[in-house]
């Protein structure tokens, strides 16, 4: 069974998701209220986001693959 995990990160005091990936060189963080709208990250990345103002909420992705025999009749 493979899991794939990543974050979404929202505002403590608004009711907003980031939308972009802040960096060194563009530091400033975009947000929307649309949850759809909201960027995924994989915890890898070298984003530079103060949580102390934001909340990561995970996202965990499940595959699983069964296989069955079938008759030809």
């Amino acid at each position: 069974m493979k899991q794939i995990t990543t974050y979404i990160i929202k505002h403590k005091l608004l009711k907003a998701y980031v939308t972009n990936k802040p960096s060194e060189n563009a530091p400033d963080i975009s947000y929307s209220t649309n949850f759809g709208r909201a960027r995924e990250f994989d915890g890898l990345d070298n984003s530079k986001i103060d949580m102390n103002d934001h909340i990561a909420i995970r996202k965990t992705v499940t595959e699983q693959v069964e296989y069955e025999e079938v008759s030809h009749e």
